[in-house]
């Protein structure tokens, strides 16, 4: 059964049990980076998103479950995390409107042949390849750095998936964004919408939310207020705390 707890996993749940799913106990496991890109974005019911390096599957199964998005497919090149997303996806009831494949985002051809769609989200790995220490466990390592996919190859595997008008969405660190938006000038991507996270009001921001349309040649129409996580140690803000129980971020 899905719910069978193995020694080396855990059953975790979000927004008062609303989510329910499988995590590798010593693995990669999400972070609060994942909830706040799925807040971030602007899903429409009928539309099909792609979550690009989907892990476990929690933005997927939240842009499902939550959003009541029409139909969503995660990509994920790591088979034991994929693994994880397809138990997720059955425990939690949308296995009819979610799809997990096994995937390179780097794989050119493979994403052409896929039919294009109205979003695609990313958190890719923050990391250059060969800065930092490499963490000796390899699905946060390819998690975490660029090992299996730059941000480049997260973005311009976004443009080739999108549709005329599709929005792409990322969560980044903060001093790898003036590189994105090289990267966006490089594609059919205009950037749309930022918003800046803050650990603490009073510090700088450490990420930033980026929306893109795709083939809309427009400026900015949203530099949104800073978004912060903290009030004090280990207490989160009001907006934090709500997007925690998976209400999503406020519109602007």
């Amino acid at each position: 059964m899905d719910r069978d707890l193995k020694s080396d996993e855990t059953l975790d749940t979000l927004g008062n049990g609303r989510l329910v799913f499988w995590q590798p106990r010593e693995g990669y496991r999400f972070s609060i980076d994942s909830l706040l890109l799925w807040g971030f974005l602007r899903p429409g019911p009928k539309d099909h998103w792609v979550d690009l390096g989907t892990g476990c599957g929690i933005v997927a199964i939240a842009l499902a479950k939550v959003n009541g998005v029409k139909k969503v497919t995660g990509l994920e090149i790591q088979p034991d995390l994929l693994a994880f997303a397809r138990r997720n996806a059955r425990l939690n009831g949308v296995a009819s409107q979610v799809t997990f494949l096994e995937a390179d985002i780097r794989d050119v051809p493979f994403l052409k042949s896929l039919p294009p769609v109205e979003g695609v989200c990313a958190n890719p790995p923050y990391f250059v390849a060969g800065s930092g220490r490499i963490n000796p466990d390899h699905q946060k390592a390819v998690a975490r750095h660029e090992l299996r996919g730059t941000i480049a190859d997260f973005i311009k595997g976004g443009n080739l998936l999108l549709k005329r008008g599709g929005r792409f969405a990322a969560i980044l660190p903060v001093q790898r964004f003036q590189e994105a938006c090289q990267i966006f000038s490089d594609t059919d991507l205009f950037l749309s919408r930022l918003r800046p996270v803050h650990p603490y009001a009073e510090q700088p921001a450490t990420f930033i939310l980026v929306e893109a349309l795709k083939g809309k040649k427009s400026p900015i129409t949203a530099l949104e207020p800073s978004l912060t996580m903290y009030q004090s140690p280990k207490e989160y803000t009001p907006e934090i705390e709500a997007l925690m129980a998976l209400q999503p971020l406020k519109r602007f």
